[in-house]
């Protein structure tokens, strides 16, 4: 409870990340619980949309965003979703770099140094993972102006989580918008 308030209090526009899955929903529940009880104001939840989703799990989070009373924004590489939409691309369907906005050009060319002529519209590539959820998310942390990332995450899941803190500060704005994640 006490790492939540210190997150609600200490920043200026604090959001959740909300994947639709047990672990996120029960975060978001946690902290809506606990910004009514002490009277804060309920973060907004950021919905990481990488346009693999079922369409189940989008009508959920809607669902019980709207139950809840909650800000619900989608982060979304758009750029490369309107690629995906105009060109019928499904799952595993390479996409062409050099069909990308500059943006998502120099995220594939300078930051992860790919020299692939296309990646495949797939979440689990080096390539699709950065630009349907990294950039995504960045862009929208810059858009809404959040400061303060809370997630639920279980440390002991991935070796890059192991040395995570209750709060985890990010700021290379090299690789992302300045802004500190918060674990409770």
């Amino acid at each position: 409870i006490e790492v939540t308030r210190h997150g609600l209090e200490q920043y200026d526009n604090p959001a959740v990340m909300w994947t639709g899955g047990k672990d996120s929903t029960l975060t978001l529940y946690f902290i809506n619980e606990v910004a009514e009880q002490f009277g804060y104001e309920k973060p907004t939840a950021v919905f990481i949309d990488h346009y693999q989703h079922f369409d189940e799990i989008t009508d959920f989070v809607e669902h019980w965003a709207d139950e809840w009373d909650i800000e619900l924004v989608y982060a979304r590489n758009e750029d490369v979703g309107a690629y995906v939409d105009a060109h019928g691309l499904e799952p595993g369907d390479d996409v062409p770099v050099a069909e990308l906005s500059e943006h998502n050009q120099h995220h594939v060319r300078e930051i992860l140094e790919y020299e692939e002529d296309t990646f495949p519209f797939l979440l689990d590539t080096y390539v699709g993972n950065h630009l349907l959820k990294t950039v995504a998310l960045n862009d929208a942390l810059e858009e809404y102006g959040i400061d303060g990332v809370i997630s639920g995450v279980r440390w002991d899941e991935q070796e890059a989580r192991a040395d995570e803190t209750f709060f985890s500060p990010r700021h290379d704005p090299d690789l992302f918008p300045p802004h500190d994640r918060i674990q409770p």
